[in-house]
């Protein structure tokens, strides 16, 4: 690739970076409240991992967390799981994982392990041992600890269970926001060739 495509990619990632961060933000006010389940906050970071590589995902994880501290400062531990979506949605697409449906949706209980199981996990020893009061905890968690599982893994599946529906909702989007963009836009992006199967030479770059 010529310099002056490679500065022309580089200026795109970095419009796209603090547009996914918008993303993230938009998508948790409009999105949660409505759902109480699905929190979405994750879809630009995802999609900037699967398109421009993990460390462009990592640090729209990483921005978005902070913008979220101005609210709840306690996102500012769950910084670290957030980048780690983009770092794995980075990894998925250079396995060609965004290509086909089947294969994006497979990914679910991966990422919902990171956002379900490890979050709930520090909240969970940052509130002393106890349940955090969202749906998944009443839903699940603690009628699961009332039935006699232990109240850590009680908490634990339950946050898994409910996260995994946010994953799977979250990345159909992003497969589908993904296969909706030109493929003349897409071999632009750094990992733009493992998200589509049309080649550099077949689109016009103009």
């Amino acid at each position: 690739m010529s310099k002056t495509n490679g500065k022309k990619m580089d200026k795109m990632v970095l419009l796209l970076i603090p547009l996914a961060v918008a993303i993230n933000m938009v998508a948790y006010n409009v999105i949660y409240p409505v759902t109480m389940v699905v929190i979405g906050d994750s879809i630009g970071t995802i999609l900037v991992g699967a398109t421009c590589g993990p460390v462009a995902g990592l640090l729209v994880g990483l921005l978005s967390n902070l913008v979220n501290v101005i609210k709840n400062p306690v996102m500012i531990v769950m910084a670290p799981l957030n980048m780690a979506f983009g770092a794995l949605a980075g990894y998925m697409a250079k396995k060609g994982m965004f290509k086909k449906i089947w294969k994006t949706l497979l990914w679910t209980p991966a990422f919902g392990f990171i956002g379900g199981w490890l979050s709930g996990t520090i909240i969970f020893f940052a509130m002393g041992g106890d349940f955090w009061g969202n749906i998944a905890s009443v839903v699940l968690g603690i009628p699961m600890y009332n039935a006699g599982v232990p109240k850590y893994l009680a908490m634990a599946i339950g946050q898994l269970c409910f996260d995994c529906i946010d994953k799977f909702v979250v990345l159909l989007v992003v497969f589908l926001v993904i296969k909706a963009l030109p493929d003349r836009f897409l071999v632009k992006l750094p990992y733009g060739k493992y998200v589509t199967d049309a080649k550099v030479e077949e689109v016009d770059l103009d």
